[in-house]
């Protein structure tokens, strides 16, 4: 297990070098343009390097070592970036969706600039448009970049074209899953599978695309990117499912944040839907009065976590968490030709260690 953190540690350390310099370089491309440019770049560049946990340009690089082993193409690490930028630029305008003021213990990026703007204005409400209209831009360039990442890899132009039309499939998936997750929230007819169907196009998105980013430029077979597919789709929506449960019974000094936020929000989590598709007439009734109360108290919390054990909702979420677990492990099987061991290895560890976090 040391082993294994130390590389996965190896490979994060090699991300975030090289996700600085290429942001580094495109502030110093701007910087003819004047100093507010500069500092729209500089803080864009703040935002994407003040943490996460580099995930998906780590899963490019394990979907090439899958298919070719240890010896990795250095340009590969600059198309690896693309998906962590997409990643940022959708979390950048998720926060102005959510009208979140924090992300990794800074301030948002509409929160920096409305910010700025009213120390110049002193207009609450110029301020806010303002800081709204750079969180879209910002997001926008985030998106941009990323496709930019793919081109300054420099690969051969049919890998290029082939990474280009993953991103492009990724991005608009995750538009689409938003856009699902929208109206999932006042659509009774949903369900569990309704949510998984999100979270595979919200957030196991960039988990299959990721691996398969890597294997396309390891020129791999159909058999193994398809391999890969599976296992990164199942894989990315039992993680999610991990969250939830995290998001209602994680402890709050690992997780760093309250573990009641589902709970208070009134979040439709597969917990949620599970209660739905479980809960007698009477639980129904109080679970509903309880979920998202603006003013619950920490006992009413207790309770909608005990109606989470008591109608079943806790033990089938995580039945259905480990069930994707096995499903997507054994996808990697597939592959034909078989994957390098190790690095087959590699990936069930990963994903053993990301389902089974508790943090």
């Amino acid at each position: 297990m040391t082993d294994y953190l130390e590389s996965l540690k190896g490979e994060i350390v090699i991300v975030t070098k090289t996700l600085d310099k290429f942001f580094s370089d495109k502030i110093d491309q701007v910087t003819h343009l004047g100093a507010w440019h500069k500092q729209y770049y500089t803080n864009v560049k703040e935002y994407i390097m003040r943490g996460g946990k580099r995930l998906r340009p780590v899963l490019v690089i394990l979907g090439y070592k899958a298919v070719k082993g240890d010896t990795v193409p250095d340009n590969l690490y600059t198309a690896a970036l693309c998906v962590e930028i997409l990643h940022n630029g959708s979390l950048l305008h998720d926060d102005l969706i959510d009208h979140d003021e924090t992300r990794r213990g800074g301030k948002t990026f509409h929160a920096t600039y409305r910010d700025i703007n009213f120390e110049r204005t002193k207009d609450k409400d110029s301020a806010f448009n303002y800081g709204m209209t750079m969180a879209i831009l910002g997001g926008d360039s985030l998106i941009n970049l990323g496709a930019s990442a793919i081109t300054a890899a420099k690969l051969e132009p049919d890998i290029s074209s082939h990474l280009h039309h993953l991103y492009e499939f990724a991005f608009q998936y995750l538009v689409d899953g938003v856009l699902l997750e929208m109206n999932m929230i006042s659509d009774e007819t949903a369900t569990s599978e309704t949510y998984l169907q999100m979270v595979r196009m919200k957030t196991a998105i960039l988990f299959d695309r990721s691996l398969m980013m890597g294997a396309a430029v390891a020129r791999a077979t159909e058999s193994q990117l398809n391999a890969l597919e599976e296992f990164g789709i199942k894989i990315g929506q039992a993680f999610q499912v991990q969250d939830d449960i995290l998001g209602s019974f994680g402890d709050e000094e690992k997780l760093g944040k309250s573990a009641s936020g589902d709970i208070r929000e009134g979040k439709k989590t597969l917990l949620v839907f599970e209660v739905i598709a479980k809960a007698n007439t009477k639980q129904r009734e109080e679970f509903d009065k309880l979920l998202g109360k603006s003013d619950i108290t920490e006992q009413e919390i207790e309770r909608v976590r005990e109606l989470f054990r008591e109608t079943g909702s806790l033990e089938s979420t995580q039945k259905k968490m480990t069930d994707l677990l096995a499903s997507g492990q054994k996808a990697l099987d597939k592959a034909e030709p078989a994957l390098d061991s190790k690095y087959k290895e590699f990936l069930v560890g990963l994903s053993d260690f990301l389902v089974q976090r508790d943090f």
